[in-house]
């Protein structure tokens, strides 16, 4: 089961157990999903955000950048 470190508004943010360097989170909201490194805060992938929706969850990665690090190095510190 992947964990969900964040809600905001229609996005969910998760980090998969069983994922790899560099850090980064999974943004996802209905069928879309798009991932986001976190250092620098960047769109790695994506799967149907229009560009808009990309701005925001650019915003919301900045915003909350160390929170999910800290979350990131919690569940990979081995």
């Amino acid at each position: 089961m992947s964990p969900i470190v964040l809600r905001q508004g229609k996005f969910i943010v998760v980090i998969y157990m069983k994922d790899h360097t560099p850090a980064h989170v999974h943004v996802k909201s209905a069928e879309k999903e798009a991932k986001v490194a976190l250092n620098p805060v960047e769109i790695l992938e994506n799967w149907g955000f229009n560009p808009r929706e990309i701005r925001s969850i650019l915003k919301m990665i900045q915003t909350y950048q160390q929170e999910l690090l800290s979350k990131w190095n919690e569940f990979f510190s081995d």
